[in-house]
């Protein structure tokens, strides 16, 4: 899959988030690849020309994780062809932080309470594109396997980090457990998109 019509999809959306009085040339010059002033600038925003000027979302193209699906369920990463079996296995290593690694997307350290100084993505967001004739079953089988990545990184890093799973955290009587249960939630983020082709 070529990622021209990727970054036309992604440019079509940003011109369309961004408000008329914006003007395009400060969206050429940026040094970002791709720039989201704001996710949920809803309809009635628009028609009042309301827009929250708080920080700018910023997205460089390698915190963009392609994957396609073709009609007969074979799916690849990063063009990357990837078997049914090493789905999630293969996705994990995008979901877990890597700042070692300059082809893995952007990491950056923050701070928790519990969980102390973690890296973090920096505004990963995974693109996911289905073919149109692909049978609705494959469709639902990939699409969970995606969040079963997301799932099993953060039940592991629970268990690394505080000894107790997910589940465990959410169902505690502690108050402590559920702020972790938070972060956890904070240092993974599922920011994922998909669209049919």
């Amino acid at each position: 899959m070529t990622k021209l019509p990727l970054k036309i999809f992604i440019l079509t959306i940003i011109l369309v988030s961004t408000s008329c009085k914006k003007e395009l040339d400060s969206l050429i010059e940026l040094e970002a690849d791709y720039k989201v002033i704001d996710l949920e600038y809803g309809f009635d925003n628009y028609m009042r020309n309301i827009r929250d000027k708080s920080e700018q979302l910023i997205i460089k193209q390698r915190n963009i994780v392609l994957i396609n699906v073709n009609k007969n369920g074979e799916t690849t990463i990063e063009d990357n062809i990837i078997p049914d079996s090493l789905i999630i296995s293969e996705f994990k290593k995008y979901i877990i932080p890597n700042p070692a690694d300059e082809k893995m997307p952007m990491t950056t350290e923050k701070s928790f309470e519990y969980s102390g100084k973690v890296n973090t993505h920096k505004h990963i967001t995974i693109l996911a594109k289905y073919d149109k004739e692909l049978n609705y079953e494959k469709y639902q089988k990939i699409r969970n396997k995606f969040y079963l990545a997301y799932n099993e990184v953060r039940n592991e890093f629970s268990l690394s980090k505080f000894g107790k799973s997910l589940t465990e955290l959410l169902n505690s009587d502690e108050p402590d457990d559920i702020i972790k249960w938070r972060e956890i939630r904070q240092i993974f983020p599922i920011r994922y998109m998909e669209s049919l082709n």
